[in-house]
């Protein structure tokens, strides 16, 4: 089998298929400073695309397969991140589906040598379903057949062959990522086999939750009491995590409704091992970069005020937080990553 190398980290197909969509922003650059005060780690925020080079014959069969009406989704890839973007930086690529449907399957069925995690979030159901996955996908785990219409983390542990996937069809927004522990992708092709399609070995694989034990009562009263203290009106819905997923990265995503508030939620604090934040607008295709609010976010001592959507990569040993909500005008999508499978943290007095 022959190995396939890529510097950027997403589906290949997917990739080509969001370049080929008309919501594809050109990669700019970003100024230090243009996320808020600081700019002494401007570098480590990613607002933007890394854009990948498409052979011209790839782009003609994507166009071909568009012409017939087998794919027909309208697409922004929003941002990516690798060690070619932050040194030390994990594999990690976001895109936004907005609608449409597709008979074609996205990528051949493949295996790395590291661990590698994906997740479909919906946006359609809001805060009265935050799990409706408004659409459906069609996900292959180890030559078996996953039908999800969940907003789901889904756990691929290195060896294990997955895809093709096809997105069945998309009613309203659903956000899409993949990342791995590894600082560049690469992929080896498997033969792909429908015999097992039926079986349901790697259902553990997928979360459809949070771990119900990772909050403590006494951590819940502390939240409490800390948001009486900084007179805080956010909203918020603890979504997903892989915290049940044996094996699996530390990964969490929540959903912020709205709000305010007057002081942090988070204390200045530092980890061994490098950690993403990344904060999602949901504005939609006409305005897919705009986060509709305002959040403060202290790395290694730096004020940064964030008015879009971005990555911020932490390296390991690198003072971060407090955050502070200062407002949300929209909802929006919060998430932490890191390349650990389980989370320490020192504080900063250490």
């Amino acid at each position: 089998m022959s190995r396939v190398y890529r510097t950027v980290g997403s589906i290949l197909l997917l990739v080509l298929m969001a370049a080929c969509s008309s919501n594809t922003p050109e990669s700019t650059e970003i100024k230090p400073g243009e996320g808020g005060e600081g700019i002494k780690h401007a570098d480590l925020f990613i607002y933007d695309v890394k854009s990948a080079e498409l052979p011209p014959e790839i782009m003609a069969r994507l166009e071909e397969a568009r012409k017939k009406g087998d794919y027909n989704v309208e697409a922004t890839r929003l941002f990516n991140l690798d060690s070619t973007r932050a040194e030390g930086a994990p594999y990690l690529d976001f895109v936004w589906f907005w609608e449409g449907s597709a008979s074609i399957y996205a990528e051949q069925e493949h295996v790395h040598d590291f661990d590698e995690f994906i997740g479909f979030i919906g946006t359609g159901g809001g805060q009265e379903d935050p799990y409706d996955l408004g659409g459906e996908m069609e996900v292959w785990l180890g030559g078996e057949k996953y039908t999800i219409t969940k907003s789901c983390l889904i756990y691929i542990p290195k060896g294990l062959k997955h895809c093709p996937i096809k997105y069945t069809r998309i009613d309203s927004p659903i956000l899409f990522f993949s990342g791995g522990m590894a600082t560049e992708y690469s992929m080896t092709p498997t033969e792909f086999s429908k015999e097992k399609s039926a079986e349901r070995n790697y259902e553990k694989n997928i979360s459809y939750g949070v771990n119900p034990d990772k909050v403590s009562p006494e951590a819940v009263k502390y939240w409490e009491e800390l948001h009486a203290k900084i007179e805080s009106t956010v909203e918020g819905t603890r979504l997903l995590d892989l915290d049940s997923v044996e094996g699996a990265p530390y990964v969490d995503f929540v959903w912020i409704w709205g709000g305010s508030e007057k002081g942090p939620n988070h204390e200045e604090h530092s980890h061994d091992w490098g950690e993403i934040f990344g904060f999602v607008g949901t504005l939609g295709p006409e305005n897919p970069r705009e986060l509709n609010g305002e959040i403060e976010f202290w790395l290694d001592s730096e004020k940064h005020l964030i008015t879009r959507s971005c990555l911020v990569y932490v390296p390991p040993g690198m003072k971060h937080c407090p955050i502070q909500f200062n407002r949300i005008d929209n909802p929006i999508l919060l998430f932490t990553i890191g390349m650990t499978q389980e989370y320490t943290l020192q504080s900063a007095s250490n």
